[in-house]
């Protein structure tokens, strides 16, 4: 995908990094010019955002229900027409991506996540869809907003992990009458890495032991008339 191919108003996301820490921030293409593109200035707390060049910036594109990434983007302030926009400048073609591109492990199990509130955490029930170092995937008839804090706890025989994620993403699932959450991880956890880890090595023993086993040597029995 190029970029002078990107269909203008298509949603698009920029993952930030920065000093051990990740950020998400969401917009839409309003302009693509000389393959730049100009977006509304990003604002938090009524701030324009900067970012500087320590920053590792990924710019994620989703277009008819495919998304691609273009790695090391550069994001400025830029005025263009008397407006103020943000632009985006990417080299080369956007690779097919898949937002976490860590092992995905299967849950498939009730937990309750944590959400603040003005009155404090709230806690509510998910069904945990699957978890990798750099996220978690959730489903729940609860309507979430993008870009919500969530906590999660993973107990690891007698030790808790406890982790922060944003939601970046959000499906409703009709069949279900729920919606399916993909949130991403606010820092890297190495217990959870580690954790994951031995679970994936756990399961490979697993697999391997299944197809190894030899099969079951059926009985030989002999009639009465056999010598």
């Amino acid at each position: 995908m190029l970029i002078e191919d990107i269909p203008i108003g298509s949603g698009i996301e920029l993952d930030v990094r920065y000093s051990g820490h990740s950020m998400s921030f969401r917009s839409e293409i309003l302009l693509i010019i000389n393959n730049s593109i100009l977006i509304s200035p990003i604002m938090v707390n009524e701030q324009t955002v900067g970012f500087n060049e320590n920053c590792r910036i990924n710019l994620i594109v989703k277009i008819e229900g495919k998304v691609y990434l273009w790695s090391n983007a550069t994001v400025k302030l830029v005025k263009y027409d008397g407006v103020i926009y943000h632009k985006i400048d990417a080299l080369g073609e956007g690779k097919p991506y898949n937002r976490r591109e860590a092992y995905r492990m299967y849950i498939g199990e009730d937990m309750p996540i944590y959400i603040n509130t003005a009155t404090g955490p709230l806690a509510i029930n998910v069904l945990v869809k699957d978890l990798s170092e750099t996220g978690v995937g959730f489903i729940t008839k609860e309507d979430l907003d993008i870009d919500r804090t969530i906590r999660l706890r993973i107990k690891d025989n007698n030790y808790i992990i406890s982790l922060s994620g944003i939601i970046v993403r959000k499906e409703y699932l009709t069949h279900l009458d729920s919606f399916l959450y993909g949130c991403k991880f606010n820092e890297k956890n190495n217990k959870l890495g580690n954790y994951i880890a031995r679970k994936q090595g756990e399961a490979l023993r697993k697999k391997v032991n299944t197809y190894s086993s030899p099969p079951t040597a059926r009985k030989r029995y002999k009639s009465k008339d056999s010598k």
